[in-house]
Protein backbone atom coordinates (compact mmCIF):
# COMPACT_ATOMS: atom_id res chain seq x y z
CA UNK A 1 0.00 0.00 0.00
CA UNK A 2 2.88 2.34 1.21
CA UNK A 3 4.48 1.31 -2.45
CA UNK A 4 1.44 2.43 -4.05
CA UNK A 5 1.28 5.88 -2.38
CA UNK A 6 4.90 6.27 -3.21
CA UNK A 7 4.38 5.69 -6.55
CA UNK A 8 1.15 7.87 -6.71
CA UNK A 9 3.23 10.64 -5.03
CA UNK A 10 5.85 10.29 -7.45
CA UNK A 11 3.64 11.11 -10.35
CA UNK A 12 2.02 13.95 -8.69
CA UNK A 13 5.26 15.50 -7.59
CA UNK A 14 6.37 14.93 -11.29
CA UNK A 15 3.41 16.86 -13.33
CA UNK A 16 3.38 19.26 -10.48
CA UNK A 17 7.27 19.92 -11.28
CA UNK A 18 6.58 19.35 -14.66
CA UNK A 19 3.75 21.89 -14.88
CA UNK A 20 5.24 25.06 -13.12
CA UNK A 21 8.75 24.44 -14.30
CA UNK A 22 8.44 26.91 -16.67
CA UNK A 23 7.60 29.39 -14.12
CA UNK A 24 9.60 28.87 -11.53
CA UNK A 25 13.37 28.95 -11.68
CA UNK A 26 15.64 26.03 -11.33
CA UNK A 27 16.74 26.47 -7.75
CA UNK A 28 13.56 26.81 -6.50
CA UNK A 29 12.97 23.29 -8.44
CA UNK A 30 15.28 21.82 -6.56
CA UNK A 31 14.73 23.21 -3.44
CA UNK A 32 10.89 22.02 -3.68
CA UNK A 33 13.01 18.38 -4.16
CA UNK A 34 14.73 18.59 -1.32
CA UNK A 35 11.86 19.35 0.95
CA UNK A 36 10.00 16.73 -0.24
CA UNK A 37 13.19 13.98 0.58
CA UNK A 38 13.47 15.38 3.67
CA UNK A 39 9.58 14.98 4.95
CA UNK A 40 10.12 11.30 3.46
CA UNK A 41 7.93 11.53 0.44
CA UNK A 42 10.50 10.31 -1.74
CA UNK A 43 13.55 8.84 -1.55
CA UNK A 44 17.09 10.39 -2.63
CA UNK A 45 16.99 7.47 -5.57
CA UNK A 46 13.77 9.24 -6.51
CA UNK A 47 14.69 12.56 -6.24
CA UNK A 48 17.91 12.06 -8.83
CA UNK A 49 14.92 10.16 -11.41
CA UNK A 50 12.99 13.13 -10.69
CA UNK A 51 15.84 15.44 -11.42
CA UNK A 52 16.47 13.66 -14.80
CA UNK A 53 13.52 13.86 -15.92
CA UNK A 54 12.50 17.66 -15.08
CA UNK A 55 15.97 18.02 -17.20
CA UNK A 56 15.47 16.21 -20.11
CA UNK A 57 11.62 18.16 -20.50
CA UNK A 58 14.12 21.61 -20.22
CA UNK A 59 16.17 20.45 -23.03
CA UNK A 60 15.45 22.96 -26.00
CA UNK A 61 13.38 20.63 -29.11
CA UNK A 62 14.71 20.73 -32.75
CA UNK A 63 13.42 24.27 -33.88
CA UNK A 64 10.48 24.29 -36.17
CA UNK A 65 11.15 26.23 -38.98
CA UNK A 66 8.52 29.19 -38.36
CA UNK A 67 6.14 29.82 -41.53
CA UNK A 68 6.14 32.96 -42.68
CA UNK A 69 2.58 34.60 -42.12
CA UNK A 70 1.92 35.53 -45.98
CA UNK A 71 1.20 39.25 -46.19
CA UNK A 72 -2.06 38.95 -48.46
CA UNK A 73 -2.73 36.87 -51.35
CA UNK A 74 -0.48 35.14 -53.50
CA UNK A 75 -0.40 37.58 -56.39
CA UNK A 76 0.35 40.35 -54.35
CA UNK A 77 3.83 39.06 -53.56
CA UNK A 78 4.36 38.37 -57.06
CA UNK A 79 3.66 42.11 -58.12
CA UNK A 80 5.47 45.38 -58.31
CA UNK A 81 3.89 48.74 -58.02
CA UNK A 82 5.61 52.07 -58.81
CA UNK A 83 6.61 54.91 -61.16
CA UNK A 84 9.46 54.54 -63.67
CA UNK A 85 8.81 56.79 -67.29
CA UNK A 86 4.78 56.17 -66.21
CA UNK A 87 2.78 54.63 -63.46
CA UNK A 88 3.31 50.62 -63.87
CA UNK A 89 2.18 47.60 -62.12
CA UNK A 90 4.25 44.40 -63.58
CA UNK A 91 4.79 40.51 -62.22
CA UNK A 92 8.29 39.84 -60.19
CA UNK A 93 9.21 37.99 -63.54
CA UNK A 94 9.01 40.12 -66.11
CA UNK A 95 6.51 38.25 -68.13
CA UNK A 96 3.64 40.59 -68.02
CA UNK A 97 3.29 44.66 -67.47
CA UNK A 98 1.10 47.66 -67.87
CA UNK A 99 2.64 51.05 -67.62
CA UNK A 100 0.09 54.30 -68.11
CA UNK A 101 0.53 57.73 -68.92
CA UNK A 102 -0.97 61.13 -69.35
CA UNK A 103 -0.48 63.71 -71.65
CA UNK A 104 -1.58 66.73 -72.04
CA UNK A 105 -0.97 70.74 -73.35
CA UNK A 106 -2.52 73.91 -72.89
CA UNK A 107 -1.95 76.27 -75.70
CA UNK A 108 -3.43 79.78 -75.99
CA UNK A 109 -2.73 81.21 -79.75
CA UNK A 110 -3.31 84.41 -81.70
CA UNK A 111 -3.18 85.25 -85.48
CA UNK A 112 -3.25 87.71 -87.51
CA UNK A 113 -3.73 87.08 -91.29
CA UNK A 114 -4.28 89.48 -94.21
CA UNK A 115 -7.84 89.98 -95.45
CA UNK A 116 -8.99 88.53 -92.61
CA UNK A 117 -10.24 88.67 -88.62
CA UNK A 118 -7.50 88.48 -86.15
CA UNK A 119 -7.87 85.20 -83.70
CA UNK A 120 -7.41 84.70 -80.47
CA UNK A 121 -8.05 81.78 -78.14
CA UNK A 122 -7.38 79.40 -75.56
CA UNK A 123 -7.79 75.73 -76.09
CA UNK A 124 -6.20 72.06 -75.50
CA UNK A 125 -3.28 71.38 -78.18
CA UNK A 126 -3.49 67.75 -77.25
CA UNK A 127 -4.45 65.22 -74.44
CA UNK A 128 -3.65 62.04 -74.29
CA UNK A 129 -3.94 58.66 -71.99
CA UNK A 130 -0.98 55.98 -73.42
CA UNK A 131 -0.73 52.35 -71.97
CA UNK A 132 1.57 49.77 -72.70
CA UNK A 133 3.96 47.02 -71.52
CA UNK A 134 5.00 43.38 -72.48
CA UNK A 135 2.55 39.94 -72.03
CA UNK A 136 3.21 36.46 -71.68
CA UNK A 137 7.40 37.19 -72.71
CA UNK A 138 9.29 40.16 -71.74
CA UNK A 139 9.62 40.61 -75.91
CA UNK A 140 6.01 40.51 -76.31
CA UNK A 141 4.87 44.49 -76.41
CA UNK A 142 1.90 46.23 -76.81
CA UNK A 143 1.10 49.79 -76.82
CA UNK A 144 -1.70 51.85 -77.05
CA UNK A 145 -2.99 55.29 -77.02
CA UNK A 146 -6.21 57.06 -77.18
CA UNK A 147 -6.58 60.67 -77.87
CA UNK A 148 -9.22 63.25 -76.01
CA UNK A 149 -8.92 66.55 -77.05
CA UNK A 150 -11.87 68.05 -79.20
CA UNK A 151 -14.35 66.24 -76.90
CA UNK A 152 -13.86 62.98 -78.56
CA UNK A 153 -12.14 60.08 -77.84
CA UNK A 154 -10.44 58.33 -80.37
CA UNK A 155 -8.08 55.48 -80.64
CA UNK A 156 -4.47 56.72 -82.12
CA UNK A 157 -2.46 53.77 -81.61
CA UNK A 158 -2.99 49.83 -80.77
CA UNK A 159 0.07 47.45 -81.60
CA UNK A 160 1.61 44.34 -81.21
CA UNK A 161 5.84 43.75 -81.18
CA UNK A 162 7.88 41.23 -80.73
CA UNK A 163 11.59 42.31 -80.39
CA UNK A 164 12.82 38.71 -79.43
CA UNK A 165 15.34 39.10 -82.21
CA UNK A 166 17.70 42.23 -82.58
CA UNK A 167 17.75 41.93 -86.75
CA UNK A 168 13.81 41.40 -87.33
CA UNK A 169 11.03 42.60 -84.67
CA UNK A 170 7.07 42.00 -86.48
CA UNK A 171 5.03 44.66 -85.38
CA UNK A 172 1.46 44.76 -86.68
CA UNK A 173 -1.30 47.18 -85.73
CA UNK A 174 -1.73 51.01 -85.86
CA UNK A 175 0.99 53.40 -85.76
CA UNK A 176 3.02 56.32 -86.77
CA UNK A 177 4.44 55.07 -90.04
CA UNK A 178 8.27 54.86 -90.80
CA UNK A 179 9.32 58.12 -92.51
CA UNK A 180 10.21 61.49 -91.40
CA UNK A 181 12.14 61.83 -88.13
CA UNK A 182 10.03 64.77 -87.37
CA UNK A 183 7.14 63.65 -87.48
CA UNK A 184 8.06 60.33 -85.38
CA UNK A 185 9.17 62.52 -82.81
CA UNK A 186 6.08 62.74 -80.25
CA UNK A 187 4.42 66.13 -80.56
CA UNK A 188 5.53 66.04 -76.49
CA UNK A 189 9.29 66.25 -77.07
CA UNK A 190 9.79 68.99 -79.76
CA UNK A 191 11.82 71.84 -78.89
CA UNK A 192 9.04 74.18 -80.74
CA UNK A 193 5.69 74.18 -80.52
CA UNK A 194 4.51 73.00 -83.36
CA UNK A 195 5.91 71.12 -86.67
CA UNK A 196 7.63 72.95 -89.40
CA UNK A 197 5.00 73.52 -92.64
CA UNK A 198 6.79 71.32 -94.21
CA UNK A 199 6.23 68.09 -92.19
CA UNK A 200 2.49 69.53 -92.01
CA UNK A 201 2.73 68.76 -96.27
CA UNK A 202 4.77 65.76 -96.86
CA UNK A 203 3.99 63.78 -93.28
CA UNK A 204 2.39 60.31 -93.71
CA UNK A 205 0.91 60.28 -90.29
CA UNK A 206 -0.34 57.16 -89.42
CA UNK A 207 -1.80 53.78 -91.08
CA UNK A 208 -2.93 50.07 -89.92
CA UNK A 209 -0.34 47.61 -91.10
CA UNK A 210 2.64 44.99 -90.63
CA UNK A 211 5.90 46.21 -90.69
CA UNK A 212 9.33 44.62 -90.27
CA UNK A 213 12.65 46.54 -87.89
CA UNK A 214 15.64 45.80 -87.09
CA UNK A 215 19.51 46.76 -85.95
CA UNK A 216 22.90 46.17 -87.24
CA UNK A 217 26.39 46.95 -86.55
CA UNK A 218 26.10 47.89 -82.78
CA UNK A 219 22.82 49.23 -83.53
CA UNK A 220 24.59 52.02 -85.57
CA UNK A 221 22.34 50.89 -88.67
CA UNK A 222 18.38 50.08 -88.29
CA UNK A 223 15.87 49.64 -90.79
CA UNK A 224 11.60 49.70 -90.87
CA UNK A 225 9.89 48.43 -93.95
CA UNK A 226 6.32 47.94 -93.49
CA UNK A 227 2.87 47.41 -95.95
CA UNK A 228 0.02 49.35 -94.99
CA UNK A 229 -3.95 49.56 -95.72
CA UNK A 230 -2.81 53.19 -97.28
CA UNK A 231 -6.05 54.86 -96.19
CA UNK A 232 -5.42 56.15 -92.79
CA UNK A 233 -6.15 55.44 -89.36
CA UNK A 234 -9.00 53.84 -87.88
CA UNK A 235 -10.33 52.78 -91.49
CA UNK A 236 -10.10 49.27 -93.41
CA UNK A 237 -8.34 48.96 -97.21
CA UNK A 238 -11.01 50.33 -99.38
CA UNK A 239 -9.05 48.58 -102.15
CA UNK A 240 -6.81 45.68 -103.09
CA UNK A 241 -3.92 48.25 -103.17
CA UNK A 242 -1.74 48.74 -100.53
CA UNK A 243 1.32 51.33 -99.61
CA UNK A 244 5.01 50.76 -99.24
CA UNK A 245 7.36 51.68 -97.16
CA UNK A 246 10.87 52.01 -96.01
CA UNK A 247 13.30 53.66 -93.50
CA UNK A 248 17.55 54.07 -92.42
CA UNK A 249 18.94 55.37 -90.27
CA UNK A 250 22.58 55.48 -89.55
CA UNK A 251 24.00 56.49 -85.88
CA UNK A 252 27.41 56.64 -86.08
CA UNK A 253 28.37 58.29 -82.96
CA UNK A 254 25.89 56.55 -81.04
CA UNK A 255 22.26 55.94 -79.91
CA UNK A 256 20.32 59.07 -81.17
CA UNK A 257 16.73 59.14 -79.72
CA UNK A 258 13.61 60.52 -81.45
CA UNK A 259 13.37 63.75 -79.21
CA UNK A 260 14.41 67.26 -80.00
CA UNK A 261 16.49 69.89 -77.48
CA UNK A 262 20.15 68.80 -76.42
CA UNK A 263 18.61 67.97 -73.14
CA UNK A 264 21.08 65.26 -72.35
CA UNK A 265 23.83 67.71 -73.19
CA UNK A 266 25.81 65.47 -74.39
CA UNK A 267 29.95 65.61 -73.87
CA UNK A 268 30.64 64.07 -77.52
CA UNK A 269 28.69 64.80 -80.99
CA UNK A 270 25.69 62.68 -81.79
CA UNK A 271 24.37 62.22 -84.95
CA UNK A 272 21.42 60.75 -86.91
CA UNK A 273 21.08 60.57 -90.93
CA UNK A 274 18.21 58.63 -92.12
CA UNK A 275 16.51 58.18 -95.40
CA UNK A 276 13.13 56.62 -96.28
CA UNK A 277 10.67 56.59 -99.46
CA UNK A 278 7.13 55.42 -99.77
CA UNK A 279 4.92 54.20 -102.61
CA UNK A 280 0.55 54.45 -102.78
CA UNK A 281 -0.32 52.76 -106.35
CA UNK A 282 -3.89 53.80 -107.15
CA UNK A 283 -4.29 55.69 -104.48
CA UNK A 284 -8.18 57.08 -104.99
CA UNK A 285 -9.09 61.03 -103.86
CA UNK A 286 -10.38 60.96 -100.16
CA UNK A 287 -9.08 57.27 -99.21
CA UNK A 288 -6.79 58.63 -96.75
CA UNK A 289 -9.01 60.23 -94.59
CA UNK A 290 -8.22 60.54 -90.54
CA UNK A 291 -4.38 61.34 -89.00
CA UNK A 292 -3.52 60.36 -93.03
CA UNK A 293 -1.68 63.82 -93.86
CA UNK A 294 -2.51 66.01 -97.12
CA UNK A 295 -2.93 63.28 -99.42
CA UNK A 296 -6.32 62.69 -98.17
CA UNK A 297 -7.00 66.44 -99.29
CA UNK A 298 -9.09 66.22 -102.98
CA UNK A 299 -7.25 69.00 -103.87
CA UNK A 300 -4.11 67.46 -103.33
CA UNK A 301 -5.37 64.43 -105.17
CA UNK A 302 -7.75 65.29 -107.17
CA UNK A 303 -8.14 61.96 -109.23
CA UNK A 304 -6.64 57.84 -109.03
CA UNK A 305 -2.70 58.16 -109.21
CA UNK A 306 0.41 56.67 -108.03
CA UNK A 307 2.18 58.68 -105.46
CA UNK A 308 5.91 58.51 -104.78
CA UNK A 309 6.87 59.99 -101.28
CA UNK A 310 11.00 60.29 -100.40
CA UNK A 311 12.56 62.02 -97.34
CA UNK A 312 15.85 62.56 -95.83
CA UNK A 313 16.69 64.14 -92.54
CA UNK A 314 19.48 64.90 -90.23
CA UNK A 315 19.76 65.39 -86.54
CA UNK A 316 22.90 66.47 -84.82
CA UNK A 317 23.37 67.34 -81.05
CA UNK A 318 26.65 68.22 -78.92
CA UNK A 319 26.76 69.66 -75.51
CA UNK A 320 23.88 72.49 -75.34
CA UNK A 321 23.73 72.91 -79.11
CA UNK A 322 20.87 71.19 -81.13
CA UNK A 323 20.32 71.06 -84.81
CA UNK A 324 17.81 69.16 -87.41
CA UNK A 325 16.66 69.31 -90.76
CA UNK A 326 14.99 67.35 -93.08
CA UNK A 327 14.30 67.40 -97.42
CA UNK A 328 10.89 65.93 -98.98
CA UNK A 329 9.65 65.10 -102.49
CA UNK A 330 6.64 63.84 -103.63
CA UNK A 331 5.40 62.74 -106.73
CA UNK A 332 1.64 62.66 -108.13
CA UNK A 333 1.11 60.37 -111.27
CA UNK A 334 -2.53 60.41 -112.42
CA UNK A 335 -3.89 57.02 -113.97
CA UNK A 336 -5.54 59.44 -115.97
CA UNK A 337 -5.28 62.50 -118.19
CA UNK A 338 -5.78 65.48 -116.24
CA UNK A 339 -5.10 69.29 -117.33
CA UNK A 340 -1.88 68.88 -114.93
CA UNK A 341 -0.32 65.47 -115.73
CA UNK A 342 2.15 64.85 -113.49
CA UNK A 343 2.85 66.83 -110.51
CA UNK A 344 5.72 67.17 -108.06
CA UNK A 345 5.94 69.15 -104.69
CA UNK A 346 9.27 69.63 -102.36
CA UNK A 347 10.31 71.18 -99.56
CA UNK A 348 12.26 71.20 -95.96
CA UNK A 349 13.22 72.72 -92.89
CA UNK A 350 16.08 73.63 -90.82
CA UNK A 351 16.04 74.19 -87.08
CA UNK A 352 18.42 74.35 -84.08
CA UNK A 353 18.47 74.97 -80.42
CA UNK A 354 20.98 76.46 -77.99
CA UNK A 355 20.67 76.05 -73.98
CA UNK A 356 21.13 79.49 -72.60
CA UNK A 357 20.82 77.97 -69.13
CA UNK A 358 22.08 74.28 -69.64
CA UNK A 359 19.50 71.54 -69.53
CA UNK A 360 17.02 74.69 -68.48
CA UNK A 361 16.21 77.36 -70.81
CA UNK A 362 16.78 77.09 -74.61
CA UNK A 363 16.55 79.45 -77.76
CA UNK A 364 15.51 77.73 -80.71
CA UNK A 365 14.97 79.24 -84.34
CA UNK A 366 13.36 76.99 -87.61
CA UNK A 367 13.04 78.12 -91.30
CA UNK A 368 10.91 75.83 -93.64
CA UNK A 369 9.49 75.84 -97.35
CA UNK A 370 7.18 74.43 -99.07
CA UNK A 371 6.58 74.20 -103.10
CA UNK A 372 3.53 72.00 -103.38
CA UNK A 373 3.67 72.22 -107.50
CA UNK A 374 5.98 71.18 -109.76
CA UNK A 375 9.15 71.93 -109.38
CA UNK A 376 9.34 73.97 -112.86
CA UNK A 377 7.05 76.51 -111.34
CA UNK A 378 8.49 77.09 -107.97
CA UNK A 379 7.58 80.99 -107.82
CA UNK A 380 3.36 79.42 -107.80
CA UNK A 381 1.95 79.03 -104.05
CA UNK A 382 5.10 78.77 -102.28
CA UNK A 383 4.96 78.71 -98.64
CA UNK A 384 7.53 80.10 -96.26
CA UNK A 385 7.41 79.82 -92.05
CA UNK A 386 9.92 81.40 -89.81
CA UNK A 387 9.62 80.45 -86.60
CA UNK A 388 11.29 82.11 -83.10
CA UNK A 389 10.80 80.22 -79.61
CA UNK A 390 11.67 80.16 -75.90
CA UNK A 391 11.45 77.15 -73.61
CA UNK A 392 11.84 76.54 -70.10
CA UNK A 393 11.77 73.23 -68.87
CA UNK A 394 11.08 72.12 -65.48
CA UNK A 395 11.16 68.74 -65.92
CA UNK A 396 12.78 67.93 -69.67
CA UNK A 397 9.56 67.27 -71.89
CA UNK A 398 7.61 65.95 -69.27
CA UNK A 399 6.80 70.09 -67.58
CA UNK A 400 8.21 72.64 -69.77
CA UNK A 401 6.65 75.97 -70.75
CA UNK A 402 7.06 77.74 -74.72
CA UNK A 403 6.50 80.23 -76.30
CA UNK A 404 6.75 80.90 -80.09
CA UNK A 405 6.20 84.01 -82.98
CA UNK A 406 5.97 82.62 -86.43
CA UNK A 407 5.89 84.29 -89.51
CA UNK A 408 4.39 82.31 -92.57
CA UNK A 409 4.36 84.12 -96.26
CA UNK A 410 2.44 82.20 -99.27
CA UNK A 411 3.45 83.68 -102.79
CA UNK A 412 0.25 83.21 -104.93
CA UNK A 413 0.23 84.00 -108.81
CA UNK A 414 -1.89 87.12 -108.08
CA UNK A 415 -0.40 88.54 -104.25
CA UNK A 416 1.75 87.48 -101.20
CA UNK A 417 -0.54 86.46 -98.11
CA UNK A 418 1.40 87.28 -94.40
CA UNK A 419 0.29 85.56 -91.12
CA UNK A 420 1.32 86.02 -87.91
CA UNK A 421 0.79 83.96 -84.96
CA UNK A 422 1.94 84.11 -81.27
CA UNK A 423 1.86 81.09 -78.95
CA UNK A 424 2.11 80.05 -75.48
CA UNK A 425 1.90 76.41 -74.68
CA UNK A 426 2.54 74.43 -70.74
CA UNK A 427 2.96 70.68 -71.53
CA UNK A 428 2.50 68.28 -68.35
CA UNK A 429 3.80 64.21 -69.14
CA UNK A 430 3.86 61.46 -66.59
Amino acid sequence: MKGKSNLIAVLTVILAVTFFATAVRADQTERLIKILIKKGIITSEEAESIAKEIEAEEEPSAPVAKQEKPSGDEWTRNVEVGYKKGAYIKTTDDRYSLTLNVRTQGLFSYREREGKADTSTFRVRRARVLAGGNVFYPWMKYGTQITLEGGDAALRDAYIEADYFDAVQPKIGQYKLPFDREFMTSAFNLQLIDRSIASSEFSLQRDIGLQLSGKFFQDMLTYQAGVFNGSGANQSNVDRDFMYIARLVLTPLGPYSYSQAALDAPDTPKLAVGVAGAYLPNLDPGERKTLAGILGDTDVMSVESDVYQLTADLAFKYQNVSVEGGYHFRSIDPDEATPFGKESAQGFFLQGGYFVIPKTFELAARYAYVDPDNPDNSGDNDEQEYTVGLTYYLNGHNLKLQANYSFLQTDTATDDQDEHIGQGMVTLAF
